[in-house]
């Protein structure tokens, strides 16, 4: 396990377990714009900078209550094209949705948004690690 990105707190972290061929995102809590970003850029440059491309990546937000949504707006005009325009191979994201009514309500329009846009990023949603970890073939 690698970590790629930490707020002070522990509460935002992007980890790259190259071994087993994932990337996992973690928040809890308020996520800021700065935490929200930063485990999002990680994840890219580390992609950018491999030759070795990992296309697996779950992104574990059940305990997130909120995140900005300037944050939401800049990953879907900013990051996600230049993410989808970076990739050379299939990717498959396994996304653990928040427990929150609001914020989950919130990313999974968010997510219908992202496909409706034609960005084919292989989002599934799942209920726990675990359980993508198995739906993307990664044990």
């Amino acid at each position: 396990m690698e970590i790629l990105h930490q707020n002070t707190q522990n509460t935002a972290r992007t980890i790259v377990e190259r071994d087993k061929g994932y990337y996992l995102m973690y928040a809890e809590g308020v996520v800021n714009d700065e935490d929200f970003r930063g485990g999002f850029k990680a994840l890219l440059d580390d992609f950018k900078n491999n030759t070795h491309k990992i296309p697996k990546i779950i992104i574990n937000i059940k305990k997130v209550s909120s995140t900005p949504m300037i944050s939401r707006a800049w990953l879907v005009s900013s990051y996600l094209p230049e993410l989808y325009k970076t990739i050379d191979t299939n990717l498959q994201i396994g996304l653990i949705n928040t427990t929150s009514f609001f914020e989950g309500t919130t990313i999974s329009l968010l997510v219908t948004t992202i496909q409706t846009l034609g960005f084919n990023l292989g989002i599934k949603f799942y209920k726990d690690v675990e359980e993508a970890q198995k739906g993307l073939g990664i044990i």
